[in-house]
């Protein structure tokens, strides 16, 4: 029989905001429907040499469940997948923790808010767990979005609400909220578990060298008092990695998730819910519902491709190296992906477009004699090189499309 992986086809979450609830039901009663003539992104390729799962063919359903039957990590029918959707305010570094997560730098993250544009989904395996998490790295939200784009960024972090078995609400040690009532008042009337990450503790000394009254416990409190039914609300820094390993095994349930929160120290009032004093891993499994098998091969760490990782590269490129305004009228487009054929020169060809919507904001991308267009080039090509870990040709061209952000067209060309 041929062995194949459960993938995802590569449709912009943004775009399609119930994706992955619909395909989540599909593949957990009778895998119909499934595509996989996609390129997977895996840990083997990201660590040792690049290794992409492909099918030119697509399984029927029953052939699909046969699989999971009988081969490969997808056998043991007593496993647990879910979706966890991570929603908050911008600037909040809700990519910062799903790369701290999957210990991979997967998402781009930046210093400025809006980073994430489309709802990356990120995965997460523990066999010893038995375990598969798909978390969807969504937006931050806005309240009144401006054009089509945001609007339809805004879908995806409804979307995300809807579709995720657990919501992982992240804000930062100064209680920024999120800034919608309408979502806010679903999260507090949902029945799903939810978990609060105050993320950016490392720079509460800085806050209170300003003066700032800022305390972990005040923040806490806030948040308890704005989602009195949270499973669990959880300080950490994801820049640091401090505490990151605690709420992974929250999340996946074990290994004796009581002794990882007394690791953290005097328990803060208001972390747990009231009369509760730990999580024992049997409640925190009882969160991520029980599967079939594993909807994804236990080395993937993403259902999107190569293509769509090396725009966002350069993406955030742009964003580091541009003005406030410029970066968020830009979208990269990838034109040719070219690995070398056997007996070529192992070079990895790549051209993109960089489309902005003035011949002004055109002027600023170039530079003067094309000094900013070098500079932004030449450090996508390295972190492209090291995500692909190979040499990498890399060809920029910046290219005028008129107001793109307002046209649905334009949105669904983009992805």
């Amino acid at each position: 029989m041929m062995k194949w992986h459960l993938l995802l086809p590569n449709i912009a979450l943004a775009f399609i905001p119930n994706k992955h609830a619909t395909l989540n039901y599909q593949l957990r009663k009778d895998f119909e429907g499934i595509n996989s003539d996609v390129l997977l992104i895996d840990r083997l390729h990201l660590h040792q040499k690049r290794r992409l799962y492909s099918n030119s063919s697509s399984p029927t359903s029953s052939e699909a469940a046969e699989e999971i039957e009988e081969e490969g990590s997808n056998k043991n029918n007593n496993v647990r997948f879910g979706y966890v959707g991570i929603i908050g305010a911008p600037n909040m570094g809700k990519s910062t923790l799903l790369n701290a997560l999957l210990e991979e730098n997967l998402c781009i993250a930046t210093s400025k808010p809006q980073t994430t544009r489309h709802a990356i989904l990120g995965i997460l395996t523990s066999e010893e767990q038995k375990c598969q998490l798909a978390f969807l790295d969504t937006p931050g939200v806005i309240q009144d979005p401006s054009y089509k784009l945001q609007e339809n960024m805004m879908e995806a972090v409804k979307g995300a609400v809807v579709d995720s078995d657990v919501l992982m609400v992240v804000t930062d040690v100064f209680s920024t909220a999120i800034p919608s009532d309408k979502l806010f008042q679903k999260l507090q009337s949902t029945d799903k578990p939810i978990i609060v990450v105050i993320n950016k503790i490392d720079l509460l000394e800085n806050a209170q060298a300003k003066d700032e009254t800022y305390t972990l416990e005040e923040a806490v409190l806030k948040w308890r008092a704005f989602l009195p039914d949270a499973q669990l609300i959880l300080p950490l820094s994801a820049a640091q990695k401090l505490h990151v390993d605690v709420l992974r095994k929250v999340l996946l349930g074990g290994d004796d998730i009581p002794a990882s929160l007394r690791s953290l120290g005097r328990p803060l009032n208001g972390a747990l819910p009231p009369g509760v004093n730990t999580i024992d891993d049997n409640t925190a499994q009882s969160w991520i519902p029980s599967s079939p098998g594993y909807l994804y091969d236990v080395d993937s760490i993403s259902d999107s491709n190569e293509r769509f990782f090396c725009s966002e590269i350069v993406r955030g490129c742009l964003l580091e190296s541009l003005g406030k305004e410029v970066p968020y009228c830009c979208e990269v487009q990838i034109v040719e992906f070219r690995e070398p054929r056997e007996g070529e020169k192992q070079v990895t060809k790549i051209s993109a477009n960089i489309l902005v919507e003035r011949n002004s904001q055109k002027g600023i991308v170039i530079g003067t004699k094309g000094a900013k267009i070098r500079e932004i080039g030449s450090e996508a090509r390295k972190r492209i090189q090291e995500f692909l870990q190979c040499k990498v040709f890399l060809d920029l061209s910046v290219k005028v499309d008129k107001d793109w952000r307002t046209k649905e067209d334009k949105m669904k060309e983009f992805g």
